[in-house]
């Protein structure tokens, strides 16, 4: 193709193909199937096809090159990777899903991909249900479980809450750019899962919260995941479009039991009346998913994993806290084993994060 415009690289294609909303990897495939005709990078269409217009249209147009290249940019700028499908930083159970993306946006560093579990549920739960949500979080967290959810109100936030909290991964889908602070309220809490694992989303940063968008990134979050746990839904939830997601992708599904008076958690309940294994405890979630058992933390080891957002000496923590220094140095002990905090010199303690730092770009290695 003679065309400036034209596509020359396959991760330039992939880029170009993912503007237009909708397109994934399936297309991709289909297209790639049904024909040898053309001469697009690295593939052959059908000329006829809609879609292949479509595709053309894109990849030969000076005005989508211009917005491909502008989107480099930006997220070149703002250290958010661009990850190809196949290529080192794109998770790798997500290229097996039915339609997964051909580009992934991601904000923070890479994280642990496996074991990694989905937690979902209302944006306006009951009180028991977020505290549930939150505590269940920062247990499978820290087991060592990267806690995958969508930044929402309610259950959502409460479960990236809980795993950081615990010292934990988290990984916050969303269905807008990574760059955007959706819901306004959660801009602390997006801050903060930036520290301790990443943001990913198929729109290209600026993109907008639109309410189509949402059902389409759960896919994500469920494909991400080995399963997706229902903390609390009423009959009508997002969350359960999620758990049906995660059924077509060969997931397993498990519910938070609710009170059958609620209707709070009327879909909840509904999912463990069609066979979601529930979900009573972290211990319970990992029998379902496969996974060791969870480290289970005294009340004091949990405050003194909060109090450790920095480096804190042991007679600080010890003072602040409202503890005896000798049940202090013995949490600190325990939690060492378990590889949860760090010990510097001089009695210094500092948590402990086991994921590697970020690694921001936008080739497609991410």
């Amino acid at each position: 193709m003679d065309d400036p415009g034209n596509a020359t690289t396959l991760f330039e294609t992939f880029l170009r193909l993912s503007l237009i909303e909708g397109f994934t990897a399936d297309h991709l495939r289909r297209l790639r199937t049904e024909g040898a005709a053309g001469d697009l990078p690295g593939m052959g269409f059908p000329a006829h096809r809609t879609l292949l217009a479509r595709a053309e249209a894109v990849l030969s147009s000076r005005e989508a090159a211009g917005r491909a290249e502008r989107i480099r940019e930006r997220c070149a700028r703002d250290r958010i990777a661009i990850l190809a499908i196949g290529t080192p930083g794109y998770p790798v159970s997500l290229r097996e899903i039915p339609g997964p993306p051909l580009i992934l946006y991601r904000a923070g560093g890479r994280f642990p991909e496996d074991p990694a579990v989905a937690i979902v549920g209302s944006r306006a739960p009951t009180g028991p249900g977020r505290d549930f949500a939150r505590l269940l979080s920062g247990d499978l967290a820290a087991a060592g479980w990267t806690v995958v959810s969508g930044m929402a109100r309610g259950i959502d936030a409460a479960a990236h809450e809980g795993a950081l909290r615990a010292g934990g991964a988290t990984v916050a889908v969303l269905g807008c750019g990574v760059d955007v602070v959706y819901p306004p309220e959660n801009g602390r809490l997006r801050a903060q899962i930036l520290e301790a694992g990443a943001i990913l989303s198929e729109y290209p940063p600026g993109a907008l919260p639109l309410k189509h968008r949402f059902p389409a990134r759960n896919r994500i979050i469920s494909g991400i995941c080995r399963g997706v746990v229902v903390a609390e839904a009423p009959e009508r939830s997002g969350a359960l479009i999620t758990a049906r997601t995660a059924l077509e992708q060969g997931r397993e599904v498990l519910s938070v039991p609710g009170n059958p008076w609620f209707p709070h958690t009327a879909g909840s309940n509904r999912l463990l009346r069609e066979g979601a294994a529930p979900a009573c405890s972290a211990a319970e979630v990992m029998e379902s998913l496969g996974g060791e058992p969870p480290r289970v933390l005294s009340a004091h080891a949990w405050r003194i994993l909060e109090f450790l957002s920095g480096e804190r000496h042991a007679a600080r923590i010890s003072e602040t806290l409202g503890l005896p220094l000798p049940e202090v140095l013995a949490c600190l002990a325990e939690m060492e084993v378990a590889n949860m905090v760090e010990k510097r010199a001089g009695d210094y303690y500092k948590r402990k994060s086991e994921r590697p730092g970020p690694t921001p770009g936008v080739s497609p290695e991410g």
